[in-house]
């Protein structure tokens, strides 16, 4: 049977390779139509793994894969790891496609995900994110990394008493492909006085907490694609507390928007009702308890804003002087009723509303911020993967806009080898370098020691891991508006890879050569497969590529079968042939 089911192995990677790039146009399983007819300016022939120093460091990953495609055992771990092109997921989510869903068929987890929604950033486009609350986000691009990063390189933080996060794991699969029961949470309490709990059908489900890797287990009482995350305070009567305080000042602050409006309807009002219902120097769209769009602990979003004044001091100076006033209340109705005559009754009416009105705010805000002046718990998460042990693949993307290689360096990402070990990737593929080599002077020993450092740090974690390396894609550099230039240097970077391939005795996937090398993004724009900007894909693109990837690297593996040694026949086959020559 194993000769059988190696036959059938083969036959079936064979047809599913095959269908993707025959001429005419044919229809991938995921209904997107390959027509190679329409991209001359494409070289197929180079559309392979190239292996400067031969493939014996693919044995195990190759041997992984012939346990799970002949004698449906174990799992292979996949990374694929890179800046822009990979967050959004699109390549490496039509890759993650074709060897989950069309062979082996089953998937052993999605890998690692994250709430990229929480962190204001795009979330990849093979499952969606929701988040409630407000939540800081610190990532491996920025200038300050305020916090300690794992393997995604991105990490959210949160005192908000109403944070939740939800990953929606199917969400863009026509039928269901991820059904898990157990889930890691990586993150930490900055004082452990707050957990995360998994939210499944309206009930908590508290985690075991692991704090030799800063993360928490979670077991569903059935298997879930939607991840459903909220965070406990151990003190929960002052969570409730403060959520309704700020729920609260969501309902004053719409009052007295509604409020405000009413009275700049009036043109004779509007200029009275501003200037007595708000403090001195504070503008109407600054005015409320959120100092306009902000929610009163969204720190990020308030410090983009320019407030003229500190509404909370300002509310303060007006509280003090609404009690100096009620000593000469007499002497003020007084001086306002002999004021006030015919049309100006409004005015008058209006004025005392708006006073009200703020000082009702005042009270609120001033209360609020007593209620919040303690240090409230924090919560900080690095990302999510589900663990299986199902047979299958592993299919992980590992990817921030904007990002280099030494973003992923210890210095940044501190937890990188800890959470990666809970991956054990058996292949990696690396797709940093756009970012890189997107400067006015490439230094490309300066690349290949980066590398070096990145791949010391992988394989401290799995000495066995088969590197593949993507060569940068052709670019352009935007010297003005509107105007754009070929960069010189991709050929220079296509070299350092095939230096580092050679090297660390990984594969090549060259990107630069197989799309036409120099000034070939401009063909590719022209055809409708890349964007404006002459350095990122649009959808269709990065579906082909992930369609020539695939190919590639399927065409490898057929390789390495059609190199296995015949199988002996067992001693039973052996009898039945002299039995049946007699």
């Amino acid at each position: 049977m194993k000769g059988l089911s190696r036959i059938l192995g083969i036959l079936t990677f064979a047809i599913s390779a095959t269908a993707l790039f025959a001429t005419p146009p044919v229809s991938t399983p995921a209904g997107y139509i390959v027509d190679f007819t329409k991209y001359d300016f494409i070289d197929s022939t180079l559309n392979i793994i190239q292996f400067p120093s031969g493939k014996e460091s693919f044995e195990p990953f190759f041997q992984k894969m012939d346990s799970l495609v002949f004698e449906n055992k174990g799992k292979v771990n996949i990374l694929h790891i890179g800046g822009s092109h990979i967050q959004a997921d699109v390549i490496s989510g039509r890759i993650r496609e074709h060897l989950v869903k069309e062979y082996p068929g089953a998937s052993a987890g999605r890998g690692f995900v994250f709430p990229y929604s929480a962190a204001r950033t795009n979330t990849p486009s093979s499952y969606g994110s929701q988040y409630k609350g407000i939540w800081d986000m610190s990532k491996n691009v920025l200038r300050e990394v305020k916090k300690p990063l794992g393997l995604l390189g991105i990490a959210v933080s949160t005192s908000d008493p109403r944070a939740e996060f939800t990953l929606l794991l199917d969400k863009y699969n026509s039928a269901p492909v991820y059904a898990e029961t157990k889930f890691r949470l990586f993150g930490y309490s900055d004082s452990n006085n707050v957990v995360p709990v998994l939210v499944v059908d309206s009930v908590d489900i508290k985690g075991v907490r692991d704090s030799a890797t800063q993360s928490y287990v979670f077991k569903s009482p059935r298997p879930i694609d939607t991840l459903h995350f909220a965070f406990r305070w151990s003190d929960t009567a002052l969570q409730a507390k403060v959520a309704q305080y700020l729920v609260d000042s969501l309902v004053q602050d719409s009052i007295y928007r509604a409020s405000l409006d009413t009275l700049n309807a009036d043109s004779t009002a509007d200029s009275t009702a501003k200037k007595n219902a708000l403090p001195e120097n504070q503008e109407a769209s600054a005015d409320s308890m959120f100092q306009g769009n902000c929610d009163i602990l969204d720190t990020t979003c308030l410090e983009k804003e320019e407030p003229k004044n500190d509404l909370l001091a300002a509310c303060r100076v007006f509280l003090d002087s609404a009690r100096q006033a009620d000593s000469t209340a007499a002497r003020d109705t007084a001086a306002r009723d002999s004021s006030l005559a015919g049309d100006s009754t409004r005015t008058a009416d209006s004025t005392v509303i708006a006073d009200t009105l703020q000082k009702a705010i005042c009270d609120s805000l001033v209360a609020l911020s007593e209620t919040l002046s303690f240090t409230r718990p924090r919560f900080t998460m690095t990302g999510v993967i589900s663990e299986s042990d199902y047979p299958g693949i592993v299919y992980t993307n590992v990817g921030i806009n904007g990002a280099r290689i030494a973003h992923y360096f210890e210095e940044t990402c501190p937890l990188f080898e800890k959470e990666l070990a809970f991956l054990k990737p058996d292949l990696v593929i690396f797709a940093i370098g756009i970012n890189d080599a997107n400067v006015e002077k490439f230094d490309d020993k300066t690349f290949r020691n980066n590398y070096d450092i990145l791949i010391e740090r992988i394989r401290r974690v799995n000495p066995n891991a088969a590197f593949i390396f993507e060569t940068n894609n052709d670019m352009y550099r935007k010297v003005r508006k509107r105007r754009y230039v070929q960069h010189p240097v991709g050929e220079q970077a296509r070299k350092a890879f095939f230096l580092l391939a050679e090297k660390h005795k990984a594969g090549v996937w060259d990107k630069f050569s197989l799309m036409g090398g120099l000034g070939s993004m401009a063909k590719w724009e022209k055809a409708s497969l890349a964007k404006k900007d002459k350095i990122h894909f649009n959808m269709a693109g990065y579906h082909l590529l992930g369609d020539m990837f695939y190919k590639a690297l399927i065409d490898a593996y057929q390789e390495h079968i059609a190199n296995l040694p015949a199988l002996e026949p067992t001693p039973k086959k052996e009898e039945e042939k002299k039995t049946s020559k007699k």
